[in-house]
């Protein structure tokens, strides 16, 4: 009988239906890891670690990285980076991110973040991205520092801009996400990042600062080691 009482869903609503379900999907990494467990984050340390190794095998990316050098201070590395626009652009997912060590010549423990952004260049329907973005500078990677979020792009101060279009020297940021098979140059207007603070203390047991973790390597975890060795392999960096 209920059968009969089914009604179709028109073309106009099932849009709207599949905008909402996006909605959801690209709010629902933005609870700055309320409910957060060891084991899901490591699943995304494990998948980050995944997608830095896609990033390396790219045409042309190994030898810029290695290029880079010292120059690049930061790695942040989202795997599902979810995206669409159905009434307007949007786009989001979490991530985490590493800075790199001067002194003791190696990577930090990763820190975790969640990312939105209002658009993201131009684009139809909805798809999952991998995106890694290139920190090239102390104050891109200062941005990070505090808990709570902080928005990046020219109207925070910060230059952000996609790999391969117009060099990169003058670049705090450079942008890249993985599309047909590689990873390629990616640009990102009105990002805004959050500290998952409650993502941080349950991969290290205890409440730390993403701070901590970046700089003064308060926290600690052997499941990260692969993925710091992962983006560490193509050089040693020198003071």
């Amino acid at each position: 009988m209920w059968l009969h009482q089914f009604t179709p869903i028109k073309p106009t609503r099932f849009r709207l239906v599949v905008y909402l379900s996006f909605v959801v999907a690209l709010c629902w990494p933005l609870r700055v890891g309320h409910g957060a467990s060891a084991s899901d984050e490591q699943r995304l340390v494990d998948e980050a670690t995944a997608t830095f190794q896609r990033f390396l095998e790219s045409p042309g990316i190994a030898s810029w990285y290695v290029a880079q050098g010292k120059n690049i201070k930061g790695v942040f590395i989202v795997p599902k980076f979810v995206r669409g626009a159905f009434l307007v652009g949007a786009a989001g997912g979490k991530g985490v991110l590493l800075a790199q060590d001067f002194v003791r010549d190696g990577w930090s423990y990763p820190a975790f973040y969640g990312m939105s952004v209002a658009s993201v260049g131009v684009q139809a329907g909805l798809d999952l991205a991998e995106v890694v973005m290139i920190i090239q500078t102390h104050g891109g990677l200062e941005r990070f520092y505090g808990s709570g979020t902080v928005r990046l792009g020219v109207d925070a101060g910060l230059t952000l801009g996609p790999w391969g279009e117009a060099g990169t020297a003058g670049l705090d940021v450079v942008t890249f996400a993985w599309s047909k098979g590689l990873f390629g140059g990616m640009s990102l207007d009105g990002l805004a990042v959050t500290a998952y603070d409650g993502s941080n203390e349950a991969y290290y047991g205890s409440r730390v600062t993403p701070e901590q973790i970046l700089t003064t390597k308060s926290a600690s975890n052997p499941g990260a080691d692969r993925l710091r060795a992962v983006v560490g392999r193509l050089f040693s960096p020198q003071p």
